[in-house]
């Protein structure tokens, strides 16, 4: 969670990002997962409780934003168990340039939105 602290924005999609994940090691460990919120260093996600998946591991993730598939790899660095659901950090070794790119933008929006609410602000 360090590296969430050290972040300059963090972008939450409103409705999560369709995605796919697969444990580096075994190929046997993967499923589909939702993309909750994105950063330079990382991303958040959720997916069904998976018993293989555990801290440190490497994953290759893949999602769909705006039509277009991206894939990286990373490492599991929190999760979190609910119910039916677990939620993950992990930290993404190398964005794409396509998507960093991306990501930067999104976070250009997120301050120039900050920026327009304080201006409202009476």
């Amino acid at each position: 969670m360090n590296e969430r602290r050290n972040e300059p924005f963090r972008y939450p999609f409103e409705t999560p990002l369709p995605g796919f994940y697969n444990r580096k090691s075994s190929k046997n460990v993967s499923g589909p997962l939702k993309v909750k919120d994105i950063s330079l260093n990382g991303l958040r996600f959720s997916c069904a409780v998976q018993p293989g998946l555990s801290m440190k591991d490497e994953l290759l993730i893949s999602f769909i934003y705006e039509h277009e598939t991206f894939t990286a790899e990373g490492r599991l660095i929190w999760m979190k168990v609910e119910e039916n659901e677990m939620t993950c950090g992990i930290h993404v070794f190398e964005f794409p340039d396509r998507l960093k790119t991306i990501i930067q933008e999104l976070g250009e929006s997120m301050q120039a939105d900050k920026n327009e609410q304080t201006t409202r602000s009476p």
